[in-house]
């Protein structure tokens, strides 16, 4: 069965992305702010998405398990040196040609360390709910700030630290967790298709569903179009 209202909060949540970008570019590059709303819109797009992305990647992680199982720690470990080969691209662009936009880590680095670390977590199944809530009390307990300079991605940073695109793994591994865990007593009950199925086929339906198909050449490519698009539109008026 095609989870097809996955794919639409899916193609949303690549929506969300695109105008977080537009909002970010116009306010943090070409300094064009639209008073106090644009930090506020900004901040609530930015959380929606975020959530958003990384909840359902971890209820599609677990419906691949289900259809490959034995393959599934292969096939993530792929993704996994896929995505942090252009991470790694990514951060070197912008530290030789955009140093003010550098990215040390951020949502494709994440994706590329999270899915090397679910075909390890995984194994745990319901207990990676009290993985998460571990995750969730960290920043109670210890300092944001270190003078360690290899641990950001953890979430520990140094003074000086600095990324345009910052997502460690506390505490958006943990948000990963939750998703996944709840995925596997949702299907338990039986639950799972009754949020996620969908049987009618609208226009706008199909746009979602084919923005989450083409969802990594659109996050590579849709910045620099963003900012080629704003500076022309500058440049003309």
């Amino acid at each position: 069965m095609r989870y097809e209202k996955l794919d639409i909060f899916r193609g949303i949540a690549i929506l969300l992305m695109i105008i977080f970008h537009i909002n970010y570019s116009l306010s943090n590059i070409f300094s064009i702010d639209f008073s106090n709303f644009s930090e506020t819109f900004r901040s609530l797009i930015w959380k929606i998405w975020v959530l958003l992305f990384i909840s359902i990647s971890w209820v599609s992680f677990f419906l691949a398990e289900k259809k490959y199982w034995d393959k599934i720690n292969k096939k993530y470990l792929k993704y996994s040196i896929f995505l942090w080969i252009i991470s790694f691209f990514l951060t070197f662009f912008t530290y030789i040609f955009f140093r003010e936009q550098f990215i040390a880590f951020g949502i494709l680095h994440f994706f590329s360390l999270s899915f090397l670390l679910v075909i390890f977590f995984r194994k745990l199944r319901y207990w990676n709910f009290l993985v998460w809530i571990i995750i969730i009390l960290i920043p109670v307990f210890f300092a944001m700030e270190t003078n360690v300079h290899y641990l950001f991605f953890l979430w520990f940073t140094y003074p000086s630290f600095y990324s345009a695109d910052f997502y460690p793994l506390i505490p958006y591994f943990g948000v990963f967790l939750l998703a996944y865990s709840s995925s596997i007593f949702l299907d338990k009950k039986q639950m799972l298709w009754k949020l996620f199925w969908w049987k009618h086929t609208w226009i706008i339906s199909n746009f979602l569903k084919f923005m989450w198909k083409n969802s990594l050449i659109i996050y590579i490519i849709h910045q620099p179009i963003i900012i080629l698009i704003i500076y022309l539109l500058l440049l003309i008026s």
